[in-house]
């Protein structure tokens, strides 16, 4: 399972996996599409239309499948799993005990949670800290950058990463936390803006970075849309502490956290430092907190780009003087 946050490259990832691998598999790379799904029991439905297994009213689907899929030898995409996530791994557990011949990878801001399965974090691309020397042609080791200026030539023929704008385009793949699709969104604007003036406008990045391909689905063509799909996928509980990290601009402890976790609100109850510790563990799980180590001490961090949404949602929930 490819996983990672919004807009960093998972779907784009999995289809050159599935190109590069597609000699593997005598019967073939099939590809199936979630994200347009909102009912958990059309799964194995979807599958089987891709796959062009015919269904019986009078058998399960997911026996359908076994059936169509036990004695051929083919690699399955599910992308978008994130929303039907346990559909989709009741699905997949299925087929792979009963079809030795599947192989299966899917897309997901999570983890399907199975026994055996291999999560691998889709890491942003590489972008220079804000410390390093803006010189034009080193930045181009960069990914980010390389993807920024493609992208910004694709739009706009006469751009060119110069001297003059390098220490701007630098500043917009670091603050954007070189989230390719924020990375592409931003460079649309260089047909309109130059980098410098969109470097000093980032701070209303969800209002700026809104023109994404037609092509895409709805959710994928503004910054706000990619992030917004995560965050109403939490439950109530998930969404406060995601709304209420934002106030920890270098990250926290799990202390911390229970700390503003705790700050009243309508019906609020006392949360303990295991109650807290779950919550950022299902938070890092989905792809919206990062964990690390700090001088042997466990903290929660969060990208630039993420935490200005938390803080949006900060606001308009009403408790950011509270927090």
């Amino acid at each position: 399972t490819l996983t990672g946050p919004g807009g960093s490259g998972k779907t784009r990832l999995a289809v050159q996996v599935g190109a590069d691998l597609i000699d593997a598999f005598p019967d073939g790379v099939w590809w199936v599409e979630l994200a347009g799904l909102d009912d958990a029991g059309l799964v194995p439905h979807a599958v089987a239309q891709a796959l062009g297994a015919r269904e019986s009213p009078d058998e399960p689907t997911a026996d359908t499948l076994v059936a169509f899929l036990q004695a051929r030898r083919l690699l399955l995409i599910l992308d978008n799993c994130e929303h039907l996530v346990s559909a989709a791994a009741a699905l997949a557990d299925a087929l792979l005990g009963r079809c030795p011949g599947l192989a299966i990878l899917a897309t997901s801001r999570q983890a399907l949670g199975l026994i055996g399965e291999h999560a691998l974090p889709v890491p942003a691309l590489a972008v220079p800290r804000a410390s390093l020397p803006a010189e034009a042609g080193a930045l181009l080791d960069y990914e980010g950058i390389r993807l920024f200026v493609e992208r910004a030539t694709a739009i706009n023929p006469a751009f060119a990463l110069t001297a003059a704008n390098a220490a701007a385009v630098r500043q917009i793949c670091a603050r954007l936390d070189g989230i390719p699709l924020a990375i592409e969104l931003a460079a649309m604007w260089m047909r309109a803006l130059p980098a410098e003036e969109l470097a000093a406008r980032l701070d209303d990045r969800f209002q700026l970075l809104t023109s994404g391909s037609r092509a895409a689905p709805p959710r994928h063509q503004t910054l706000r849309g990619v992030i917004d799909w995560s965050y109403d996928l939490l439950p109530a509980a998930e969404q406060v502490l995601f709304r209420r990290l934002a106030v920890f601009a270098g990250g926290c402890t799990p202390e911390a956290a229970r700390h503003v976790l705790n700050i009243p609100e309508s019906g609020a109850s006392t949360a303990t430092l295991p109650a807290t510790l779950a919550l950022l563990h299902r938070l890092v799980d989905k792809s919206l907190v990062v964990a690390g180590q700090e001088r042997g001490q466990t903290r929660f961090t969060m990208l630039e780009t993420i935490r200005e949404y938390a803080r949006e949602k900060l606001g308009e929930a009403g408790e950011m003087e509270r927090a």
